[in-house]
């Protein structure tokens, strides 16, 4: 004899599944009808549907287009590690060289940060310099939502037997056409402690204001422009002088490979100014 649990089991599995087919099947219920009275029984629309709109930024404003200008900042879930190096060659014949490895972070919505490694080489040798830590914060949503694309860049730069350093900027850029890039910022720079230590350089301060453009002369992968940076500079007095230095800009990248290369001579064009400033960025993006 034969048990009827399992059949009645069985059964009621298969009325179950031809009930949800059938549901499936059936148009969605018409708003019931207003009670007496003038209210409804129930609710008279089905909820809405939501969408979400992810605003991905071009592939060009997550290159480092530039060297001495900033410009917007990396999506989330973007990174780029960087080698860079900046040798500043004296008037007096002595050069000061920088050499940095960076990783650049793409966090969240509006912001980015940046950790540095900085290295000083040159006439005074080899030396480890301290870290570096930058904070993009935007103020649009997304890219080309706000005309010029304003973002607040933070710098802070705690250094070993030396005084700490910081930096603020307002990011500006944007694109003309569809082959020229632009970038503009406002910066100032000093020293911020130990201003009575030994090593102290007293007030060392800088600002003005960087320019960039550039165009695309083979695709995307071979862009030429032209950079400058004028303002003042302040460094270890009180005396203050004019400084302005202007030069070409190029980045060659290479997409498959994710790899990046930019590179910027600024010439000096006032007394106090380093003859030449020579800045090489290396990067890999993904």
């Amino acid at each position: 004899m034969t048990s009827w649990k399992p059949r009645r089991g069985a059964l009621a599995v298969l009325l179950l599944c031809a009930a949800a087919a059938a549901a499936q099947e059936q148009p969605p219920p018409a708003d019931p009808a207003p009670s007496a009275g003038g209210f409804s029984a129930g609710p008279s629309k089905s909820a809405p549907e939501y969408h979400t709109t992810v605003h991905a930024s071009p592939e060009f404003t997550q290159d480092r287009v530039f060297a001495g200008s900033r410009f917007w900042l990396l999506d989330p879930g973007r990174y780029e590690v960087e080698m860079w190096i900046d040798d500043k060659f004296q008037p007096d014949q002595t050069n000061e060289g920088l050499w940095q490895l960076e990783i650049e972070i793409g966090l969240a919505p509006h912001l980015q940060l940046d950790l540095y490694a900085n290295f000083g080489f040159g006439t005074a040798g080899f030396s480890h310099e301290g870290e570096q830590i930058e904070l993009r914060i935007a103020f649009g949503s997304y890219y080309n939502s706000i005309p010029t694309n304003p973002v607040l860049y933070l710098e802070f730069a705690p250094k070993h037997n030396a005084q700490d350093r910081a930096e603020i900027r307002l990011l500006l850029g944007g694109d003309v056409g569809t082959r020229i890039l632009w970038a503009a910022n406002l910066f100032a720079e000093c020293n911020i402690d130990d201003f009575n230590a030994s090593y102290a350089e007293g007030i060392d301060a800088e600002g003005g204001l960087t320019a960039a453009a550039s165009f695309a002369a083979v695709r995307d992968w071979i862009r030429v422009g032209l950079e400058g940076r004028g303002g003042f500079d302040m460094h270890g007095s009180p005396t203050l002088y004019p400084s302005l230095m202007l030069g070409p800009n190029l980045l060659f990248t290479v997409r498959p490979a994710h790899l990046k290369l930019t590179a910027t001579a600024l010439f000096g064009l006032m007394p106090e100014d380093p003859r030449v400033r020579l800045l090489l960025i290396a990067g890999y993006g993904f």
